[in-house]
């Protein structure tokens, strides 16, 4: 498994990886049930402390987006239960208004946003990165 760590991006490591693993399952690219590296041998791969990376696992654990089978491994979750609208709206509302507050700050045209999100989506539904 591929990741593209960046040191000197100001991004620390574990939420690059968090970012990059989350994009893989929602855009198919990892499958339900799909086994994922070992702790070590993805700190080896990416030349991290396995710390690091028992850090991100019990993030993406404690979100759904993971599940570990002690002895067997840890494996891609499904899609998070059946959430109502309403829930989904209350959570993804905080990460919006980032999203819509940086963009008026760097001067986007908020038609042109909205053109930018649809092509990402479009990107994410077609398995691309």
């Amino acid at each position: 498994m591929y990741f593209s760590i960046d040191h000197h991006s100001g991004v620390p490591v574990s939420t690059q990886i968090i970012e990059q693993l989350k994009y893989r399952v929602v855009s198919g690219a990892l499958a339900p049930g799909e086994k994922l590296p070992s702790v070590r041998a993805l700190a080896e791969q990416l030349s991290l402390n396995p710390t690091t990376v028992a850090r991100v696992y019990r993030q993406l654990e404690a979100e759904g987006v993971i599940y570990t089978h002690t002895g067997s491994g840890t494996f891609v979750a499904g899609r998070a239960p059946g959430l109502t609208q309403a829930e989904q709206r209350r959570r993804l509302a905080p990460h919006i208004r980032q999203l819509v507050v940086e963009a008026g700050r760097l001067g986007a045209d908020y038609d042109r946003l909205l053109a930018w999100i649809a092509a990402e989506i479009d990107r994410i539904r077609e398995g691309k990165e």
